[in-house]
């Protein structure tokens, strides 16, 4: 689950965006570490899986799959090892 969030999410959502449209992470979510991850569980899920408002025009190509691991994730009590 965390590669999913390193690789669909923090190319914007990070201390150091990677994404050039982006100085600073929007709305000053950062996943960079997994406490980050484990405060944000519920918006990570409602942008990501309920709405797939994110990533924005899924820059980043985030998969059905993937959203659907996420989901199961939160669902598990979203455990980060």
């Amino acid at each position: 689950m965390q590669s999913i969030i390193a690789e669909r999410c923090t190319v914007c959502h990070s201390s150091s965006p990677t994404h050039p449209a982006f100085a600073v992470a929007p709305a000053g979510v950062m996943l960079d570490t997994p406490e980050q991850i484990k405060l944000e569980v519920s918006r990570i899920v409602a942008q990501s899986v309920t709405t797939n408002i994110m990533p924005l025009g899924n820059l980043t190509q985030m998969t059905q799959e993937e959203r659907d691991v996420i989901g199961q994730w939160a669902e598990n009590g979203a455990t980060i090892q």
